[in-house]
């Protein structure tokens, strides 16, 4: 057999000899083996190891085996370099596999950076266009999500840490922990049925999204534990009216928008404000790192929205639609959730009996949730001009919306 003058190029490219070209034309080795081989620049002493099992074994399967994984046109040669937290996603993001590009053109599981041959099953992938969901911080925040995460069962001192509470106080204290351990059930739910939707171009934000759906889990069992560790029990289940801003949305940025940015900066002010709420250090530590998982998903969902507003801008007034229907589920959930507003009057008074104390506390809990969500979306310069009244409502009275008992107490 006479090598092709292409693969004698490639061969002496590749630095081989005369001698080993001679011998390798004497073999039964095909041109197309040999070409994909001298693509790969391997040694002369692996090369003659390789005609050697050729000659020894010449009935062997591999003996006809192309070498097709040194055929591609991968860049290859690149070295990452670990970074002072280790070798980050950010880090492997160099030469051509740093590139996301606007629109990711395969439509099955090929990860990006790889080619596809031959038939191409189709995945059930819908979103392709990466405005939908991209987001600058989406890498890093998946590597912090895996650097802090915690577990439950063994990073609290379930023995010791928790002491025993006035009736009220704890059945107040699940009924919060309630409330939102169903909150992420539903968040879990809601994050899996977009994530198979990414298409594996921007796989950066499948990770990110992943590592959320595991924190809200991760929210539902801690928050499931305290209610049923400590004498108190499951309370009533939440409304719901909040989810269903999360199921309105028709695109993936309309849901992120109710979820990790709405809403997710009402959590966020929420948990961080358990120091003032929460009866103990152990309550307060829950609450503590519940506020710091929820701090990643909210600058997600502002990093992915001050994306898709630079990208695509004829979409403003979608938005603002859209932000809308998303605060108004937030203000049903607050005007009619009687049982969250009761709990968190009766914890923020301290007990029964100066329950007027927990209204003017959850007024002031209300003014800085609404503070934080406005300086939340100053942070990436988005304009509100229209916040739906009912959030500033809540700060003016946060009972208003439903008949509750606590109320009646405070005014006799």
């Amino acid at each position: 057999m006479e090598l092709s003058t292409t693969t004698k190029t490639r061969a002496k490219r590749a630095g081989w000899s005369d001698e080993l070209i001679e011998r390798i034309e004497a073999s039964a080795a095909s041109d197309n083996q040999v070409e994909n081989l001298a693509r790969g620049e391997l040694p002369e002493d692996r090369i003659n190891g390789w005609l050697d099992f050729l000659e020894n074994h010449p009935d062997n399967p591999f003996a006809k085996a192309p070498f097709n994984i040194f055929n591609s046109p991968a860049e290859i040669g690149l070295k990452a370099t670990p970074g002072e937290d280790g070798l980050r996603l950010r880090d492997i993001n160099i030469g051509s596999y740093g590139i996301v590009p606007d629109e990711w053109g395969l439509p099955n599981d090929a990860p990006r950076g790889t080619i596809s041959t031959g038939l191409i099953m189709a995945a059930g992938y819908s979103i392709f266009d990466k405005a939908e969901v991209w987001s600058e911080n989406a890498v890093d925040l998946y590597e912090d999500a895996i650097k802090d995460r915690w577990a439950p069962a063994t990073d609290l001192d379930w023995d010791h840490g928790m002491s025993d509470m006035p009736e009220e106080l704890e059945r107040a204290f699940d009924q919060i922990c309630t409330i939102y351990s169903n909150n992420g059930l539903v968040e879990q739910k809601i994050i899996g049925r977009w994530l198979e939707e990414i298409s594996y171009g921007f796989h950066e934000v499948k990770l990110f999204l992943a590592t959320q759906a595991y924190d809200a889990g991760r929210k539902v069992e801690v928050l499931r534990k305290r209610a049923l560790a400590n004498g108190g029990g499951l309370g009533k289940a939440p409304l719901g009216q909040i989810y269903r801003g999360w199921y309105a949305g028709l695109t993936f940025t309309d849901m992120i928008i109710a979820l990790n940015v709405v809403y997710k900066s009402y959590e966020v002010s929420m948990f961080e404000a358990a120091s003032e709420w929460a009866q103990s250090d152990f309550d307060r530590d829950i609450f503590a790192r519940l506020a710091a998982d929820s701090r990643r998903h909210l600058d997600y969902g502002l990093g992915h929205l001050e994306w898709y507003e630079r990208y695509k801008p004829e979409a403003e007034k979608r938005l603002g639609i859209q932000f809308l229907r998303a605060e108004a589920a937030m203000v049903q959930e607050m005007r009619l959730s009687t049982t969250e507003r009761e709990a968190l009057v009766v914890l923020l008074a301290g007990g029964v009996e100066n329950l007027q104390a927990g209204v003017d506390k959850l007024k002031t809990l209300r003014q800085r949730q609404y503070d934080d969500y406005l300086e939340n979306l100053a942070s990436i310069n988005f304009d509100r001009p229209t916040v739906h009244p009912g959030l500033a409502g809540q700060i003016v009275d946060p009972l208003e919306g439903g008949v509750v008992a606590v109320r009646a107490v405070s005014q006799s």
